[in-house]
């Protein structure tokens, strides 16, 4: 029976041992004064550490990361935001800024587009733009230029200047009907167009598209032929 007795006795000393314990703890914690966490966005480690002691806070950094608009070592975020109310004694935890990815610019110009993306994607830097424009002594598809240029310091996007090869030349459709197969043959040559003949023969009796068309140079006309036997007689 004592020892019974003993027992209950040890069990409630420790629920009013934890009782106690736990009215202590929020009465110790619940004394604490409520403050509004500072902004320290855009604050140097010195000012931000000083605003927070005056707070009874305490500052921690928790890493860096790169940043285009906060300069290097400067605090780019916190932890806890802004105005939230928090009680004395915590601890700020925030990131720092390393400043902007810097990257020396490797040359692109003179590569093909495919050659260029997978330059690009080993250097881990993004096409940010292409702008393609003709040129006469860059074929079509080519890297004309770039910005920002070979060997300078840039952040990890650049801009390609592309090249949609040379200004098409434009011709008005000869009159092919009125040649020979060779002479029209000769002539596409130097214009640069190709000829598509349609049936047999050395008679051009019609041509697609029609004389004084506009065509460009490297497209191509139709020309329909027509075979005469009495002009085989001729050449025998």
């Amino acid at each position: 029976m004592k020892g019974f007795i003993k027992i209950i006795l040890y069990i409630s000393l420790f629920i009013f041992l934890a009782i106690t314990s736990s009215y202590l703890t929020f009465w110790v914690m619940g004394s604490k004064k409520t403050v509004n966490v500072p902004d320290l966005r855009g604050q140097s480690l010195v000012d931000a550490n000083k605003e927070l002691l005056s707070k009874r806070l305490y500052l921690k950094i928790g890493g860096k990361d790169f940043s285009t608009v906060v300069p290097t070592g400067y605090i780019l975020r916190q932890e806890i935001p802004p105005d939230n109310k928090i009680k004395e004694g915590r601890t700020i935890r925030v990131i720092i800024s390393k400043g902007p990815r810097i990257y020396y610019m490797p040359s692109f110009v003179g590569l093909n587009l495919d050659d260029a993306r997978e330059l690009a994607i080993k250097k881990n830097i993004k096409i940010k733009k292409i702008i393609k424009v003709h040129s006469e002594g860059f074929e079509k598809g080519t890297v004309i230029a770039q910005r920002p240029a070979p060997e300078e310091k840039g952040s990890d996007n650049i801009t390609f200047l592309l090249s949609k090869g040379p200004f098409p030349t434009l011709y008005s459709c000869p009159d092919f009907t009125k040649m020979s197969l060779d002479e029209a043959k000769a002539l596409s040559e130097r214009l640069g167009i190709d000829l598509e003949l349609i049936d047999y023969g050395s008679i051009i009796v019609k041509q697609t598209p029609p004389p004084g068309s506009i065509i460009k140079k490297g497209g191509s006309v139709k020309l329909r032929l027509k075979y005469e036997e009495e002009q085989e007689i001729r050449w025998l």
